[in-house]
């Protein structure tokens, strides 16, 4: 018959005590990974571009004017304003959609510094069909488009700031991500606030170039 073989028990040199299998501890920073999934947060920004792209319809009602053709071609000319800030926004928005997307291509995890950056980032998010509005509403006046181009400045100045701190922490990049993948990403990232910047700028001395300058960006 075969013997069993008994376990070998190791022993503490100091107090010839048997040894305690002690587990190792998670950091603070793997267990705050394996607590948040990067899915939720992707689920909650598709959702608030969603609510943004549907603040913009009800910027169009149709006037009671007389039945007639003529009345009603009036009426549509004078919402012209409203439907260039309405394709305007919702090429921004886009924009801002597909630059997040491809961040998170490339993110496998997010920590809590991350959702609460992006939650900001996204509350400027919900303002860029109110600040199209102002915009495309005084087009000619420095405080409408100096309104819009703050607006568009800080929000892509928070998108730029988000890549900047996952890429500074290479445990919330999946793996295999190239140098050039992380450079063209923050140039993505960085041509809105610097387009919007240059249109700040010109605001102050001509809203009109600085409206030509940020149609031209977009």
């Amino acid at each position: 018959m075969t013997k069993r073989s008994t376990p070998v028990r190791r022993y503490d040199t100091r107090t010839n005590m048997p040894e305690k299998q002690v587990k190792p501890k998670l950091t603070q920073t793997q267990m705050e990974l394996e607590a948040r999934d990067k899915r939720r947060l992707e689920t909650f920004i598709d959702g608030v571009f969603a609510i943004a792209m549907t603040l913009l319809g009800p910027e169009f009602f149709v006037r009671l004017v007389q039945h007639s053709n003529q009345a009603l071609i009036a009426s549509l000319v004078g919402i012209v304003r409203k439907f260039i800030g309405y394709f305007l926004a919702s090429t921004l928005l886009s924009l801002l959609l597909n630059n997040n997307w491809r961040q998170f291509q490339n993110i496998a995890y997010a920590d809590s510094v991350l959702y609460g950056s992006n939650v900001l980032f996204l509350s400027f998010v919900v303002l860029a069909p109110f600040a199209t509005t102002v915009w495309t509403g005084y087009p000619d006046t420095t405080a409408g488009v100096l309104f819009f181009d703050c607006v568009m400045f800080i929000t892509g100045l928070t998108l730029y700031a988000n890549w900047s701190y996952v890429k500074r922490r290479p445990y919330l990049l999946k793996k295999g991500i190239t140098a050039r993948t992380r450079r063209v990403i923050a140039y993505r990232n960085a041509s809105l606030p610097i387009a919007s910047a240059l249109a700040i700028v010109l605001s102050f001395f001509s809203p009109r170039a600085a409206t030509l300058h940020t149609c031209s960006s977009l």
